[in-house]
């Protein structure tokens, strides 16, 4: 079996096409694009936070930089939170700054509705259909037997078996396995992982660069294989994802029930697959980094490894992967003292927020032994993400396995050190270590 698993991966997750490859360089994502993608901005933002925890304008505009970090939801005005108290509010209250503004944008008329654009009463009901999947009793258990565990072991094979004494990670393990652990609980094997997801990127995030039409075909795409998936299942389910999503019961307003559409089935994939992938990705590569960088932590988790999940939670908290999302205020308000109206777009900016020494003592520091408060890692509130423990084990399991074949893992000093690099969609642009 674990032959097997090797080989698919293999095929599935390592090409030679530079198109498939761009998927997975922090420098060419993008959302990024008029930005120092080989900076740091985290100081910078800081530095801004200082200014009020609330302010008129983008997060670009803040920093002096061009463009938008989010497609217009249809507002001439922005406002920025940056705060831990103005986040909380701009999280906490939902149907006030709305994610509907997403069905707005043009990204998200292709990808169709998901849990991410819905509000309310409708977004808790679909919410609560998938959310058995992925809480922590199940995600330890067959998530990790299914889907996580040998993919990792899979891929730390890899590296060990290729007899290098010095790798990037990143290429080699933050980015595949993710990609791999989230495909795999779909149903895809070989091959058509890495192009499934190649695909739905360039429908959805792909470059700007990229024409319409090749967009379109790569959509066109996206939703034959789910279609196909999706009968497969019917006709034969399976032990992955969509199986049992089809088994679970949407319960409606007035108390009946239902099956998930093939819409919403489609929504769940399209949005499990891509989140899963592309987050987890990065925050595997900033918790690694950080572990290094601060070897002493490296140390002491690999003696005690029941501390890898606190270093993974502090390195969400350090070095949020995503630190800003949009949202539409739907109704005149104010917040901190400033004034809102209705129709502004709002930018809740989570790498600030947890970074504010109102609530974290010497916020900048990465440090696992920190007093525990709630950070905005994962989000916050009825939004806060739905995977984020399949996320968690993927990384506490992947740094365990690095830990058992290689303890004595380092930076590569023969390098150039690595950045962590991004502006809204961060990480690090390599990941060069030493195995000995």
């Amino acid at each position: 079996m674990a032959t097997k698993i090797a080989a698919d991966l293999e095929e599935a997750l390592f090409s030679d096409d530079p198109e498939y490859n761009a998927m997975f360089d922090v420098k060419k994502q993008s959302i990024n694009a008029g930005t120092d993608e080989s900076k740091d901005y985290t100081n910078d933002l800081n530095a801004v936070r200082e200014k009020g925890g609330v302010q008129k304008g983008s997060m670009r505009s803040h920093l002096g930089l061009e463009g938008n970090t989010f497609e217009n939801m249809g507002s001439d005005q922005f406002f920025t939170f940056y705060s831990y108290r103005a986040n909380e509010t701009g999280w906490r209250e939902n149907t006030l700054f709305s994610s509907e503004g997403y069905n707005r944008m043009s990204t998200f008329k292709i990808i169709g509705p998901t849990i991410l654009s819905m509000v309310g009463k409708q977004h808790k009901r679909l919410r609560a259909t998938a959310q058995p999947l992925f809480k922590r009793p199940r995600v330890l258990g067959w998530w990790n037997a299914r889907f996580i565990q040998d993919t990792a072991d899979a891929l730390l094979n890899r590296i060990a078996g290729a007899g290098n004494d010095r790798v990037d990670l990143n290429a080699d393990l933050c980015a595949p396995m993710p990609m791999a652990v989230i495909s795999r609980a779909i149903g895809l094997e070989g091959a058509n992982v890495i192009e499934f997801r190649f695909h739905l990127h360039r429908s959805t995030f792909g470059s700007p660069d990229t024409p319409i039409e090749d967009r379109l075909k790569s959509f066109e795409y996206v939703d034959r294989v789910l279609d196909e998936m999706v009968e497969k299942n019917l006709k034969e389910p399976g032990d992955n994802v969509i199986s049992s999503l089809m088994e679970n019961d949407l319960t409606e307003e007035d108390g009946s029930t239902r099956k998930l559409t093939k819409e919403e089935l489609y929504g769940f994939c399209k949005l499990v697959i891509f989140a899963g992938g592309g987050t987890t990705w990065r925050q595997l590569g900033i918790t690694i980094y950080a572990l290094l960088s601060n070897y002493h932590f490296w140390e002491a988790c690999r003696d005690d490894r029941t501390l890898i999940e606190q270093a993974v939670d502090e390195s969400l908290r350090w070095g949020a992967t995503d630190p800003v999302f949009p949202r539409l205020c739907v109704e005149d308000t104010e917040v901190e003292g400033v004034f809102i109206p209705a129709n502004s777009q709002v930018q809740l900016c989570l790498g600030t927020a947890n970074h504010d020494p109102e609530l974290f003592e010497n916020p900048t520091a990465y440090d696992i032994f920190r007093k525990k408060e709630h950070h905005m890692g994962f989000g916050f509130g009825p939004h806060r993400c739905l995977g984020m423990d399949v996320a968690k084990q993927e990384m506490v399991l992947a740094i365990n396995g690095l830990m058992d074949r290689f303890p004595n893992l380092r930076l590569d000093p023969g390098e150039r050190a690595p950045i962590l690099g991004g502006l809204e969609h961060r990480g690090m642009t390599a990941l060069p270590v030493t195995l000995q």
